[in-house]
């Protein structure tokens, strides 16, 4: 296998490319070969075989087709599940412990496409090994070719996801729901049937709108007003504490001050941890969290294989409001505490540089360094971190009134600009 694959399209933990210019069927074909030799080398018995799934994207079925046959020519049986949410393959990985495959882009531009892959039991690695690999030519063809079959696993999917709520308990509601992509919609469908609540766009208890690949949900309020996915991970967080007497809850280090509020008032433990899926996702199974919230919208379950799941978090919310019996807007309203920024970028040139020369004009001041720089007082908070892929910085403030976060938030940029000019 020849090491003629673009190297830019392999990320940390995931590979996207704009097809066909950076990811091709040839790529496509020789990434699946080289999935196979990692699961080879790294996996404690060599696995059954490998779950494959893909989103509604122009390219995803091309590039499947490909992937599906180079891990077939380096010896792997291959189930094909079709179109598929990517929680879907999180489950098929996870409820049967096998390695899987999903072809998605996730949210970036139409164009755009790639793989998020994950050995047995939704266990995520470093994919820049797979281009080792390929550049190595460390894939020799198997005397024995595995076999590319089509396998429906929704029924089994359909199930674990409504175990997360007591369908007798649901109240008879209007939802309205936002599909990116279409990939949700089918699945959508399945599940609305077996419960009392109907799709109506105009005249909602609330709404919800999914990405392209269904692993991201965000909620809108009875008024169409959208739910900050700070309080909407409190809600959730303090309905799992409920249920689970000291429980954890992992969040990003940009989320709201509220979620470890929740925590302490109902017995749990919050725990702060680095922006992203790999981060959260590991912090949870180290501690046990029961729950992982990021402000992208993106809800992680313990009992989803510590994976995050679109569909948990609309049928959790679903759940929610029908034991509350109020409206969504109160009980956002209830947890209000606080005022926060949309997060806002800075192009700058030595984003690292930047970050410290900032923290300088803060000494004395409560710091961390979880994920960039993180600054504290008792009437706010503010966190300014390095982007991982451009030369930009990403600040957010939180802050008890909106007095105070515009000070802070005119005070910052102020300084960025002074800081950056400096530089």
């Amino acid at each position: 296998m020849t090491s003629e694959v673009d190297s830019k399209i392999f990320r940390a933990y995931d590979i996207r490319g704009i097809y066909p210019d950076e990811l091709d069927e040839s790529a496509a074909y020789k990434i699946g070969r080289a999935f196979a030799v990692y699961l080879k080398e790294n996996e404690t018995e060599k696995p059954e075989k490998i779950f494959v799934g893909n989103d509604a994207r122009d390219s995803s079925s091309v590039l499947k087709r490909a992937f599906m046959e180079g891990a077939a020519d380096g010896g792997f049986n291959v189930s094909d599940i079709g179109l598929a949410t990517v929680d879907m393959v999180y489950f098929a990985s996870g409820r049967f412990n096998l390695p899987a495959a999903m072809i998605t882009a996730s949210h970036n531009p139409k164009g755009w496409n790639g793989f998020k892959l994950m050995k047995s039991g939704v266990d995520f690695f470093n994919v820049k090994d797979l281009e080792a690999i390929i550049s190595e030519k460390r894939s020799d063809r198997s005397e024995l070719k595995g076999e590319v079959k089509e396998e429906n696993i929704e029924g089994d999917y359909l199930n674990h996801v409504l175990s997360f709520i007591d369908i007798d308990a649901i109240r008879p509601m209007r939802i309205m729901i936002g599909a990116d992509g279409g990939v949700i919609n089918p699945i959508l469908k399945s599940i609305v049937e077996k419960l009392p609540i109907e799709i109506d766009d105009n005249h909602y208890q609330f709404g919800c709108v999914f990405d392209a690949d269904g692993d991201r949900a965000n909620f809108t309020d009875e008024n169409g007003e959208k739910v900050n996915p700070s309080i909407a991970g409190a809600l959730m967080a303090k309905y799992f504490l409920k249920r689970n007497l000291y429980g954890k809850i992992v969040f990003s280090a940009t989320a709201s001050k509220i979620i470890s509020d929740i925590a302490d008032i109902y017995n749990g433990e919050a725990i702060r941890e680095k922006v992203g899926h790999t981060f959260i996702k590991k912090r949870m199974k180290e501690v046990g969290g029961i729950l992982g919230v990021e402000t992208s919208g993106h809800y992680y379950f313990k009992n989803n294989f510590y994976a995050d799941s679109g569909v948990i978090s609309f049928l959790t919310m679903l759940q929610i409001l029908s034991e509350e019996k109020k409206n969504l807007s109160v009980l956002v309203s209830e947890l209000s505490k606080y005022v926060s920024i949309s997060e806002m970028n800075f192009e700058v040139s030595d984003p690292e540089r930047l970050i410290k020369k900032i923290a300088e004009n803060f000494e004395g001041y409560d710091l961390d360094w979880l994920d960039g720089l993180t600054a504290r007082t008792p009437d706010f908070w503010f966190n300014l971190r390095p982007s991982n892929t451009e030369p930009l910085i990403r600040l957010n403030i939180e802050a008890k009134d909106e007095l105070i976060l515009n000070r802070v938030k005119d005070d910052l940029m102020k300084l960025i600009e002074k800081e950056n000019a400096s530089i």
